[in-house]
């Protein structure tokens, strides 16, 4: 690839550009020149742009486009070219220039969006590695900045799932399946692919480099098998790392294989539909969050995504929030401390990377320092377990701090690292520098003394080091022994033989002592990186208990209880709050309502009623309440019973995916179809309006089916259903399973009031116009609007055209309305099973369950009859 247009004047320089831009094609190169990071031709350009600093040119004819960046602020400009994508090679200078040739120059680190870990925490990259296999996806994700390493195989949709809320800079994958995952992927993740070699992906070849990466024989202590293909996806990843960094870090210590039946599986629409983490207002995240540290606002978004499905890990939890909720004097203290904590993963991840910094030294040694007060403070506690004694940590601390100056620099700087009386050699190096100065305030006074040159004084400059400078006014006589070295318009500049002297042995003691200086740092960074593992754990540690202190915080302040966890097959809610809503609603109370369903009885509710009556947040507030009860956080209700549920589902509201060519029914139609295929009779569904992307007729049709299926279905999950098609309440009647529910109105003669109140008994009709007045539709449409409905209602015609001959609706028996609709669904059933795909003992419980469809059908038949 030609970097350099043909009709540019080729200069050593440029070639040794050209020579780093030919191997870094896909970067932006930042090439050292002195005190700056300069940029040329395309990539000046872009720069320029992105970075909005000034573009010039280094050739008069301005055909060498040139932009740059200070050296000393590198960080913040590549911190945002990371976050506009792009991916930058550092090509740094490797030895000091002398001025008689060219400057060696290589590229020392490739900085991209998955590998960068910022200083100031804006840029936390993550990286992602991908290969299918067949209907199954592996995966590796890997958080250089922590260390944080995992690795699995699961279904398609799951996998894609747990990419999307992973948030990865970069997605490694096989050169050969990059095509193939760019029509899978959404366009925000398809953009992110990185191909690589497919040797790179390879199980065996990758199993061997994993086990020399953390000197062990093999992988199955960390719980892998031989030959598990998501271990190719993890070499992808770590070695993709050591390529861009130009080293292993030595942080990054084991590899754990990613267990889906130890988390309450939420999937990507879940997690969105829910708002857990993002949203217009408040969220889940930011109600819970009072978390006092970096760590531990991580951790506590890894707990929301990830809730435990353990419930002997969820009870200690429990306890934990419970010690903290009960002792406020507690949580004050403990909220000062973890305050004062630093982020020990960013800082430890950065020194292993190598792109480390003194402050993030000082970071480590101020948490150190705090340790003992945290110890301390939770003896005695629950929490006292997440931090025993380590004395290779209270030695560690003390090192760092003798061995460090309190203020520190954001970067290298000799004379601002290490602390004087840490080191005799380096403290004699100084001493020489410091008694220099008073050296030459004695020369100078004896000079002026010797002379009679009163206006005679000492200066400096890189070109003549030291010189004796004498004004050129009343012409004073100089020793022949002053030697001129520079004429100046009203003085003159000299050196002696002596100032030479003096200078040579300064100039030692400082290069020696900055030597020194870079000595002893490096020497603290190694010895502080033999205790990752121990650092790691303690930042663990730090992380679990602040966000447990910051659950602890909020069910003391909002009255949150402590759900009783069991499983049993009843959810019993009593006076549950949505805890989103009720902090949105800030002075206004909300209206508390019971949720209960039971595998044994009523475990499906649909919820009638009018908008803004409530029905999505009464939906919405059951799913966050078992997410809350899992995570090992209190609820906020009166009392609570939530089973143990392995996943939830949700299907709300409107939206589609034009670029992937999905309308909006499509997008529901896909996700309820997921839902179908995927719940099981642990799981919660959410389903919302199913059906009004479509005509009356279609949208009745599906969501009466969607609910039959339910009911029926052999996985006997707990659901909520809310809809506007009254007349799907009829299904209460005839299942067991359902209930029927509906938001309280009251009827007033200035309109209805919304009580946001859940009753036992369907709504007769949706005040949708009541609704529209409310949000200000001009009163000559309302009053068209009651004038429609009212024929519509008598004529009941639903496709909504006044004189419509479309069929009279009748309140419809389930077998009227669907005509023989169990009978397709038997054959629908029948033609969708796959009997090479199933056990014995699977085919003979599903032919006796055919039969016995069967037998219902006929009887149905004969009743028509």
């Amino acid at each position: 690839m030609k970097v350099i247009p043909e009709d540019v004047k080729m200069t050593p320089m440029l070639e040794q550009y050209s020579y780093w831009k030919e191997r870094y094609p896909e970067c932006l190169l930042f090439f050292r020149m002195g005190d700056f990071f300069e940029m040329f031709f395309r990539d000046a350009e872009e720069a320029s742009r992105v970075l909005d600093i000034t573009l010039t040119a280094r050739d008069s004819e301005k055909k060498i486009p040139m932009a740059g960046v200070p050296c000393h602020a590198a960080e913040n400009y590549l911190s945002r070219l990371v976050e506009a994508g792009y991916r930058v090679a550092v090509c740094d200078q490797v030895e000091e220039p002398d001025g008689k040739k060219l400057v060696d120059r290589r590229v020392i680190r490739v900085v991209t969006p998955g590998t960068y870990a910022s200083s100031d925490g804006r840029s936390d990259g993550r990286l992602g590695a991908l290969v299918p296999r067949g209907d199954l996806l592996a995966f590796a994700l890997l958080v250089p900045c922590t260390g944080d390493f995992e690795a699995g195989v699961l279904p398609f949709r799951e996998a894609l799932a747990l990419l999307r809320s992973f948030e990865p800079g970069d997605i490694l994958c096989p050169a050969s399946e990059e095509d193939h995952l760019a029509t899978l992927l959404e366009p925000s993740l398809g953009r992110k692919l990185v191909p690589r070699d497919r040797g790179d992906f390879d199980p065996r070849r990758g199993e061997a480099y994993l086990a020399r990466a953390f000197s062990v024989a093999t992988l199955e202590g960390f719980g892998f098998s031989r030959g598990d293909p998501s271990l190719g996806c993890a070499a992808g990843a770590l070695r993709y790392l050591e390529e861009t960094q130009f080293s292993l870090p030595s942080h990054i210590r084991k590899l754990r294989p990613y267990q889906p039946r130890t988390f309450l599986y939420l999937d990507g629409t879940t997690r969105k539909n829910l708002e857990l983490l993002q949203g217009e207002g408040e969220t889940l995240f930011s109600v819970l969050n009072r978390c006092k540290n970096s760590m531990g606002r991580r951790t506590l978004r890894e707990w929301i995504l990830r809730p435990l499905r353990d419930d002997e890990r969820i009870r200690e939890r429990q306890d934990r929030v419970a010690y903290v909720a009960e002792n406020p004097a507690f949580s004050q203290k403990a909220a000062a401390l973890f305050g004062e904590c630093q982020d020990v993963e960013r800082a430890l991840g950065r020194l292993s990377l190598g792109v480390g910094t003194p402050r993030d030294l000082g970071a480590l040694r101020h948490t150190l320092e705090i340790l003992p007060s945290l110890e301390e403070l939770v003896k005695g506690t629950p929490l006292e377990e997440f931090f025993p004694e380590i004395p290779e940590l209270r030695e560690l601390g003390n090192l760092l701090f003798r061995g460090l100056e309190r203020d520190l620099p954001g970067s290298w700087k000799p004379g601002g690292v290490v602390r004087s009386g840490f080191d005799e050699e380096l403290d004699r190096y100084r001493a020489a520098q410091e008694d220099g100065e008073k050296w030459l305030r004695e020369y100078l006074a004896r000079e002026r003394e010797r002379t009679g040159i009163r206006t005679l004084k000492i200066g400096s400059n890189k070109v003549f080091g030291y010189y004796l400078e004498a004004s050129r006014a009343g012409n004073q006589e100089v020793p022949p022994e002053y030697l001129r070295k520079q004429t100046l318009v009203s003085a003159e500049r000299y050196i002696t033989e002596e100032l030479k002297q003096f200078e040579e042995t300064l100039l030692a003691s400082e290069s020696l002592g900055e030597q020194r200086e870079r000595t002893l740092y490096e020497e603290l960074c190694s010895r502080t990186l033999e205790e990752a593992p121990r650092l790691q754990d303690l930042a663990r540690g730090i992380a679990q208990a602040d966000v447990l202190r910051s659950l602890g915080e909020v069910a003391w302040e909002r009255k949150y209880v402590r759900p009783q966890l069991s499983s049993e097959d009843l959810l019993e809610v009593v006076r549950g709050r949505h805890p989103v809503v009720e902090v949105s609603l800030e002075s206004r109370s909300f209206v508390p309502n019971d949720l209960v369903l039971s595998r044994g009885g009523r475990r499906i509710a649909i919820v009638t009623g009018p908008n803004m009556a409530g029905k999505s947040t009464y939906l919405r507030m059951g799913a966050l309440l078992i997410i809350l009860a899992h995570m090992g956080s209190f609820v906020p209700a009166e009392s609570a019973r939530i089973p143990l549920t392995d996943r939830i589902f949700t299907r709300i509201g409107a939206r589609d995916e034009l670029d992937r060519g999905n309308s909006t029914f499509m997008v529901e139609m896909v996700e309820t179809a997921n839902i179908l295929h995927n719940l099981s009779s642990r799981s919660f569904v959410v389903l919302d309006e199913i059906g009004r992307g479509t005509s009356t007729y279609d949208g009745m049709s599906i969501a009466w089916a969607i609910l039959e299926y339910l009911a029926r279905s052999e996985h006997r999950a707990r659901v909520l259903f809310a809809t506007h098609y009254h007349e799907l309440t009829k299904l209460g009647e005839e299942y067991p399973e359902i209930a029927n529910l509906s938001m309280a109105v009251e009827e007033t003669e200035e309109g209805i009031a919304f009580l946001h109140r859940v009753v036992p008994y369907p709504a007769d009709r949706s005040y949708g116009i009541e609704v529209a007045r409310l949000a200000g539709i001009p009163e000559a449409v309302l009053r068209r609007s009651r004038e429609l409905l009212e024929r519509f209602e008598r004529d009941q015609s639903p496709e909504g055209l006044p004189g419509s001959s479309a069929p009279r609706i009748e309140a419809p028996a389930q077998k009227k309305l669907f005509p023989h609709a169990e009978g397709q669904a038997l054959l629908d059933d029948l033609a969708s099973l796959n009997p090479d795909g199933m056990t014995p003992l699977k085919a003979l419980e599903m032919l006796y369950i055919l039969k016995k469809r069967s037998l219902q059908v006929l009887e149905e038949q004969k009743n028509d009859t």
